[in-house]
């Protein structure tokens, strides 16, 4: 499973880049009528919430909710050729009776469909307040490892050019890079805020 995301990611990276070469102008990148590198030069804001260890790679054994909070950063011009994805920062903050919070960062990608509808994609690192924690059931999440991959999926409409709305999914795990990998997701609703 994780083996198909990271060959996902991997075409994505691909197809982006290659794309570069098609058709270019202003950071903005156009494919089929594809639009990626629409938000490059913003700053953006994230805040929503959603389901604790809800998703579709987690056996969902822990109950609860998670505020989720972002910021996206203008892309670095050195980045126009791979898609002009825009650096993020954030975390998940979990409301649960076993929490486990996570800060995180790396790299983001959006491609417009329309005008106003988008799907995004994140890869980066992530570090968790805890790598093990059992429920009152006696079910553990072991993650194996306090720093992390981060994946997310998101799709998103935009209201006008500042304000939008998004659904995504987050993914943490270590991809099988140690021993244990339970892995913890969240899936929820954010606002965004663009200028």
């Amino acid at each position: 499973m994780i083996e198909d995301i990271l060959r996902a990611m991997g075409m994505t990276t691909v197809l982006l880049a290659s794309s570069a070469a098609l058709a270019q102008e202003d950071d903005v990148l156009t494919l089929g009528g594809i639009v990626v590198g629409r938000n490059a030069d913003t700053l953006e804001w994230r805040l929503g919430g959603g389901g604790y260890d809800t998703g579709p790679f987690t056996p969902d054994t822990f109950t609860g909710g998670v505020i989720n909070g972002e910021v996206l950063l203008p892309s670095p011009d050195v980045l126009a050729v791979i898609g002009s994805p825009r650096p993020y920062l954030g975390a998940d903050i979990a409301i649960s009776d076993d929490p486990i919070h996570v800060a995180y960062a790396g790299l983001n990608w959006e491609a417009y469909l329309t005008k106003a509808f988008y799907v995004g994609f994140s890869l980066g690192g992530s570090l968790n307040s805890d790598e093990r924690v059992s429920n009152d059931a006696g079910e553990e999440r072991n993650l194996g490892s306090p720093v992390l991959f981060h994946l997310q999926a998101s799709a998103g409409y935009d209201f006008n050019r500042s304000v939008g709305i998004q659904a995504f999914v987050n993914h943490f795990s270590n991809a099988q890079l140690a021993k244990d990998n339970d892995g913890l997701e969240s899936t929820g609703v954010r606002l965004t805020y663009r200028y």
